[in-house]
C-alpha cells in the first residue's frame, strides 16, 4: 500500500544515514522525494537509488544554515514537482568538545546546522504550505535533548531547541490544516556515534537498553512515514520517542 501516493517529500541531510533511510522509505510509499543534502555526490547516490526502484526523486545541493540556498532548494523543487506536502528536517552535525574547550564559532556552526536549519527550511516550505492549507512538517531531534550530551553542549542545545521550535510552530500552522511533529531517536547504527565513540562503546550501550541493541535507520521509517500519511491527520506538537526503550516517559 502506497500510504504517500503523489506526495512531494523533502528531506534534509539525506545523503546517508537517516536521512537516507527516510527518503527510501518514504520513496518505498509513493512519494517522490527530494534529497537536499550539501554533500552533492552521495545526494546524487540516493536520487540514483530511488530512481532505479521506479520512483521519483531529486538531488538538490543544500547547506541548511543558509537561508538563500534554502530558499532556492524549495524553489527548484517547486519547479520539478509542482508542490511540497512533506518536510522531514534530518540533516545535523555532532563535533564533540567540552564548554570549556568549546569555540564559539563551533557553537554557531552546530546551532546553524542543527537548529537554524531546522527554522529555515521550516519557514521557507510554511508559506507553501499554508498556500495549499494542508501539509506535514517532521523534525529529528535526539534522545540528548533530555539527558544532555557530555562533551556536546551545543548539540544537544540544538536537538532540545527543536522540540520546542517545533511546538510553537504546531500551535501557529494548526489552523491551516499542517501538522508538526518531532521523532526522537536514541543511538543509532550510522557514521555519527563512530565519530566520537569506539566500537566496543557503542556495543555496550546497546546492551543497556531494554530491545538489547542500537537503534538501525530504518527503524525511524515507519514512524515517519505514519506521521506524514492521513493516518496522523489528528496529531501534532508531539515528539515520538524511538530509542528501543532507553528513555521512557
Amino acid at each position: 500500500m502506497e500510504r504517500l501516493k503523489d506526495r512531494v517529500a523533502i528531506v534534509t541531510g539525506a545523503a546517508q544515514g537517516i536521512g537516507k533511510a527516510l527518503a527510501l522509505g518514504l520513496s518505498r510509499e509513493g512519494a517522490k522525494v527530494v534529497i537536499a543534502d550539501i554533500h552533492q555526490d552521495n545526494a546524487v547516490a540516493v536520487k540514483d537509488e530511488i530512481r532505479a526502484a521506479g520512483a521519483m526523486a531529486l538531488a538538490i545541493a543544500t547547506d541548511v544554515s543558509d537561508e538563500m540556498s534554502v530558499e532556492a532548494m524549495v524553489e527548484n523543487c517547486i519547479e520539478e514537482f509542482g508542490k511540497i506536502d512533506i518536510l522531514i528536517n534530518n540533516a545535523g552535525i555532532f563535533p564533540v568538545s567540552s564548554v570549556e574547550d568549546m569555540q564559539e564559532e563551533e557553537w554557531d556552526r552546530v546551532i546553524g546546522t542543527n537548529l537554524v536549519g531546522a527554522f529555515l527550511s521550516s519557514k521557507a516550505v510554511a508559506s507553501k504550505l499554508i498556500e495549499q492549507e494542508s501539509g506535514r512538517i517532521i523534525s529529528i531531534s535526539s534522545g540528548r535533548a533530555f539527558q544532555g550530551a557530555k562533551n556536546a553542549a551545543h548539540y544537544a542545545s540544538s536537538k532540545a531547541g527543536i522540540i520546542g521550535f517545533s511546538k510553537a510552530l504546531a500551535l501557529e500552522l494548526a489552523p491551516r490544516r499542517i501538522t508538526v511533529n518531532v521523532i526522537c531517536p536514541g543511538i543509532t547504527d550510522t557514521a555519527q556515534p563512530r565519530g566520537h565513540q569506539s566500537e566496543e562503546q557503542i556495543y555496550a550501550q546497546g546492551q543497556k537498553i531494554p530491545l538489547g541493541r542500537i537503534g538501525q535507520p530504518e527503524d525511524l521509517v515507519g514512524t515517519a512515514v505514519f506521521l506524514a500519511s492521513d493516518a496522523a491527520a489528528f496529531i501534532t506538537g508531539q515528539t515520538i520517542i524511538v530509542n528501543g526503550g532507553s528513555i521512557m516517559w
